[in-house]
């Protein structure tokens, strides 16, 4: 067990709750885990995906611990003050990505395809009426298609996509999370929403840069909770989504 690798776990509150609740109840199923960790679908695959060495299932499909896992949890002393012992960089950061919206709109499967669905109609409303396009997170000035076609394919559905494949490419993990992705990326494009419904008024091309660079915070929090993509990463992803639609947005 090298310490480099448990340092990586001690220092997750969420991996750790999870090795706890496995190890206190004996087994657990992946519903009950969700319950007590209120994590998304996508993170608790991700955690669970990093802690294959010392997690596995038995023969009903709950996830027990392996004896390096047991080992382990022996060590910490199933020690609970490790969950509140976050930094003070990722508590701020969890707020200026309103993790704590995006977790209540993707509890449930239910829950997250209505506000996703809630979201995208809004959206496709303000786009008709102001007679504007989405491509990403820009707004551009020349019309492409019909508004609303423009705010599902060329907004939402080309920017889950995009980011589908950097969250396989960067954690590995290919399947799980993708109804809480397509809500926190509906959600994301809030402040571009708003931008649309006022672009009548003088100071609209003012605060464009600003809502675009609103949005890319809310896109890297989502794929962050979506996902389990480390925000690291996920600011990596909308940085490279907020250059491009910037780029779009001049040369369109």
């Amino acid at each position: 067990m090298r310490d480099s690798e448990v340092s990586d776990i001690t220092a997750n509150p969420a991996r750790v709750r999870i090795l706890e609740i496995i190890g206190g109840e004996g087994s657990a199923s992946f519903t009950e885990i969700k319950r007590k960790t209120s994590l998304s679908t996508g993170s608790i695959y991700y955690h669970l995906s990093y802690l294959r060495d010392y997690i596995t299932r038995d023969s009903n499909r709950r996830y027990i611990l392996t004896e390096k896992g047991r080992r382990l949890l022996k060590k910490l002393g199933m020690r609970v003050m490790v969950k509140d012992q976050g930094s003070f960089v990722l508590k701020s950061l969890s707020i200026i990505t309103l993790a704590s919206i995006f977790k209540r709109a993707t509890y449930s499967r239910g829950r997250a395809i209505a506000v996703t669905i809630s979201t995208l109609a809004l959206g496709s409303f303000v786009c008709l009426y102001s007679n504007l396009n989405h491509f990403l997170l820009s707004v551009p000035s020349k019309l492409i298609m019909n508004p609303i076609l423009s705010t599902f394919l060329t907004g939402w559905l080309l920017t889950f996509v995009l980011a589908e494949l950097y969250s396989a490419i960067t954690t590995g993990i290919k399947v799980g999370g993708e109804v809480e992705l397509a809500t926190t990326i509906a959600l994301s494009f809030i402040p571009l929403y708003i931008y649309s419904s006022i672009t009548h008024l003088q100071i609209s091309n003012i605060i464009l840069v600003p809502m675009q660079i609103w949005s890319a915070i809310l896109l890297a929090g989502g794929l962050n909770i979506s996902k389990g993509v480390r925000l690291t990463h996920s600011f990596i992803f909308s940085l490279i989504i907020l250059y491009l639609s910037i780029y779009i947005w001049l040369t369109i």
